[in-house]
């Protein structure tokens, strides 16, 4: 079985499997010292994330002091003694809790799911009745039907001579559609450099695939250079710095 307190540390993280899921509700109701170490834990979360973060420390000692208050310490088992002490240093020197990394600092993965859209198709007008084909039309409406591995292979049957500087993006877009966000960047990149028409929508998309990454640095530049020059999702992008910073 899985150790308890990584169970807690991923359910927090939102990183169980369904497998890890199904074994954390079974303890949540047949393991009552678990349950307790949950609740806690759910309470202290709610605490620091309503409070403001001038007066979290002091909040928190208090929130502390109150719960082993009501819990006699001669009552506690010995893992629970011990699971409580380490938090209650943890919660003064770090405002951490048993290592969970997203009650001090960003929470990627919301992050990105909330601020990531599927980029529309702006530049090739497809008519539903249309009855001629072309490369360029089948790429687009793969795209558009989210057949992200389709497109791209429609976009590279086009001879680079002829491509527009759009495609680039869209084939960037189409690989980050993947989850390829290695490949993705490369074409990102590309346009950034070139000082491209659709650098806004690189700088964008990069610093999305940093924060998926979990690279505050690498984000944080690319939003900045974004809102510095640009105005494409720049209230976004001015909101993401400060979660960051």
């Amino acid at each position: 079985m899985m150790d308890k307190e990584q169970l807690l540390l991923d359910y927090f993280a939102k990183n169980l499997t369904p497998e890890q899921e199904q074994q954390f509700n079974e303890l949540l109701s047949t393991d009552s010292e678990f349950k307790q170490q949950f609740d806690f834990e759910k309470d202290l979360q709610i605490v620091i994330r309503d409070k403001k973060s001038n007066d979290l420390k002091s909040k928190l000692i208090d929130f502390e002091n109150e719960r082993v208050k009501d819990v006699p310490v001669r009552t506690l088992k010995p893992n629970y003694r011990k699971w409580a002490m380490a938090a209650s240093i943890a919660l003064v020197v770090t405002l951490g809790w048993l290592g969970y990394n997203n009650f001090s600092g960003p929470n990627y993965s919301s992050m990105y799911e909330e601020n990531y859209q599927e980029y529309p198709n702006t530049v090739f007008a497809i008519t539903r009745g249309e009855t001629i084909e072309s490369i360029e039309r089948d790429a687009f409406v793969a795209y558009e039907s989210g057949n992200y591995q389709k497109a791209i292979d429609e976009f590279n049957k086009i001879p680079s001579d002829n491509r527009e500087e759009y495609l680039t993006l869209y084939i960037g877009l189409s690989y980050l559609g993947l989850g390829d966000v290695q490949e993705s960047r490369l074409y990102f990149d590309n346009l950034i450099s070139s000082n491209s028409e659709y650098t806004p929508e690189a700088l964008w998309y990069s610093a999305l695939i940093a924060i998926k990454e979990k690279d505050k640095e690498s984000a944080v530049n690319s939003l900045k250079a974004l809102t510095s020059k640009y105005d494409f999702q720049k209230d976004n992008a001015l909101e993401l710095i400060k979660e960051l910073e």
